[in-house]
């Protein structure tokens, strides 16, 4: 003989709508709440309390989840995945809608993806994500045309900062690196880190290589500024090489390594200045 299924009591379905971790909630058709159980009144107000009779403040129809962020009495920022579903409540038209608290998944994912495309110590754009920006700006310019430079920037004697100062005061230099990078640039261009004491900066929508040259003249006299870390002053330079696209390469890879290549001319010219890419390099 088949067991027959045995449905759970009120009771017992006012326990689990109680316990549940995710929030439910009913919600007319002019948009309030009606009913709230313990766990969405904590999503929306970061405390256990009644919200029946507030207005949910969310568009509602009938679909697949959506990613809502909700913020509580406590000023606190949650991210919920709400599911909704047409119902009659008490003989009129409402919704049910499922919260599930995704805060902490948000987070992580929020992290893999800084971890994936920015460099840790300066916050920069890192090697992947510079090489990615710069082959859309070539795609753009290919397009619409305008030049793109690559300025290749290596600082002057970095190693003797480490050594002197410590790892930690080596890292804070960086970032202050990055932050004086940024301060010089436009909108729309770019630094990045790619390792060590290497940085790129990417110029976009030049009408002239001159354009790439004043940006660079401002980069040697900003980094050639000491730098004040706590009790230390670091005083650095920094030697910078330029290729211009399309006149010096037609790739990105090609277009960073004769950067590369004229970074090192700076180098061997005396350091703390420029040059530009040129075929005798």
């Amino acid at each position: 003989m088949a067991r027959a299924h045995i449905l759970p009591d009120h009771e017992h379905l006012l326990a689990i709508y109680e316990l549940m971790s995710d929030g439910i909630l009913i919600v007319d058709a002019e948009g309030v709440i009606v009913c709230a159980n313990p766990a969405a009144a904590h999503m929306l107000a970061g405390r256990t309390r009644m919200l029946e009779g507030e207005v949910f403040g969310f568009p509602i129809a009938d679909r697949n989840a959506v990613i809502i962020d909700l913020l509580t009495d406590v000023r606190d920022v949650r991210t919920a995945e709400m599911r909704v579903a047409a119902i009659e409540w008490r003989g009129e038209a409402a919704h049910l809608l499922s919260l599930r608290d995704i805060t902490q998944q948000t987070t992580l994912l929020h992290q893999l993806e800084q971890a994936a495309n920015f460099d840790l110590v300066t916050g920069l754009p890192n090697r992947g994500q510079f090489q990615r920006r710069l082959e859309q700006a070539i795609r753009e310019s290919r397009r619409h045309g305008g030049l793109i430079a690559v300025l290749f920037i290596d600082l002057d004697d970095f190693k003797r900062v480490n050594d002197q100062h410590g790892h930690d005061v080596g890292d804070v230099y960086l970032k202050m690196v990055g932050q004086r990078l940024n301060d010089l640039l436009r909108e729309e261009d770019s630094a990045a880190r790619l390792a060590g004491d290497e940085f790129t900066v990417l110029l976009t929508q030049l009408e002239q290589p001159r354009d790439a040259e004043a940006v660079a003249l401002k980069i040697v006299a900003s980094l050639g500024l000491p730098f004040d870390i706590g009790a230390h002053t670091i005083t650095s330079a920094a030697s910078i090489g330029i290729a211009i696209f399309p006149h010096d390469a037609d790739a990105g890879h090609a277009l960073v390594s004769r950067a590369d290549a004229a970074m090192y001319e700076a180098k061997r010219a005396g350091k703390n200045m420029y040059r530009f890419y040129s075929e005798a390099t």
